[in-house]
This record gives structure tokens, sequence and C-alpha cells, in this order.
């Protein structure tokens, strides 16, 4: 539901590479995953302890573990790993349910309250839109979560760089707010 857990697509030699325990099973599905493994990973240090990623996991491949035994177990380091992986969003159509969750999340660890509802579909968001993303916030929960001094949770892509451009408007004015950034926006490409 949110930044904390992955897939993650890796090369035999990746693989090889790993962490002692860093497994994965063969990727299945076509060119798509032609000689390429698949794993999901959860990062143990930023899971909220929800579990709407174990009862939604339609095998019940997903457990919930104490954090001393998941990191006992190596998953900081598996997670660690797996982040330096090459990202392969790009074989993947993202504006699809399978291909938008390969896409680099451009918002990770909010620091939402557990089960949040609005943090996986702004995280969906950035995996669609985000190198392009435009957010006109209004003041709420989204905007404590979202923009909180110290605690951003929006990041860039790790290859263009580019990110989400966020900005809040106090006293529930964010549509004209979204409207002056869109006709800026307008302006600035009709001067192209």
């Amino acid at each position: 539901p949110h930044a904390v857990i992955r897939p993650f697509l890796l090369s035999a030699a990746e693989l090889e590479s790993g962490p002692e325990g860093f497994d994965a099973r063969k990727a299945t599905g076509g060119n798509t995953y032609a000689g390429l493994h698949f794993r999901i990973q959860a990062s143990p240090l930023d899971c909220t302890g929800c579990e709407v990623c174990t009862h939604a996991c339609p095998t019940s491949a997903l457990t919930m573990t104490p954090l001393p035994k998941a990191l006992e177990s190596g998953h900081e380091k598996f997670w660690n790993f797996a982040m330096k992986v090459p990202n392969r969003g790009a074989r993947f159509d993202p504006f699809t349910l399978k291909g938008s969750q390969f896409q680099q999340p451009l918002m990770e660890f909010s620091g939402a309250c557990e089960g949040c509802g609005e943090t996986p579909y702004a995280k969906l968001i950035t995996q669609m839109f985000g190198k392009r993303l435009i957010v006109a916030n209004a003041t709420g929960c989204s905007s404590i979560w979202g923009g909180t001094a110290g605690w951003v949770p929006y990041t860039k892509d790790k290859e263009t760089g580019r990110g989400v451009a966020w900005g809040n408007s106090l006293f529930e004015d964010n549509a004209e707010f979204g409207l002056g950034q869109f006709l800026a926006v307008r302006q600035r490409r009709l001067q192209l």
C-alpha cells in the first residue's frame, strides 16, 4: 500500500551478488520478465505495522515479523541491497496496475498514521506522473504527512533528478491555488 514494500526485478548476476539469504523467484509473464528474478522486499525500519500488505496478499506469502527478528534475519541488508538494483520500470506501462508498481515511487516514507488510506493513492500518483507532477495540496492530514518541516516524504527520480513539485495552500483555497499553478505552467508553455 505504500513505498515500504516494493517489487524488484533482478538479473541472475544481481541476485548472485546479493547478501546471503537474499532470494527471489524466477519471474514469469513473457518477454518483459525474460531472464529476471522477482522479489517483494519490505523496509523493516520504515514499516508502520498496519498489516495491510499481509491481508491484501492473495497468496499469504507476506507475514508480519517483529522488528528484532526481521533485523536479525537480514531484512535491513536485503532492503539496502534491493534499493541499489536498477529500476526496470521502463519495461512496463506505468498506467496499468502491474506496471505502475514497478515505477519508482516518488512519495516514500510519509510518517502518516498506520493504515492511512491517503498515502497509497499519493504514492500511486507519483508512480504514474511523478517526474512531472505538481501538487496543490489543501490543508489537512496530507499537509501534515506531506510537508512537515524536517520530514518530507517526496523524493526525486534516481535517474533524472526530477521529482514532485509540492505546495500547500492554507485556508481551504487549494482549488484557486491549483488553478494558479496550472495557469502559470500554461503561460510558460506558450512562451516556449
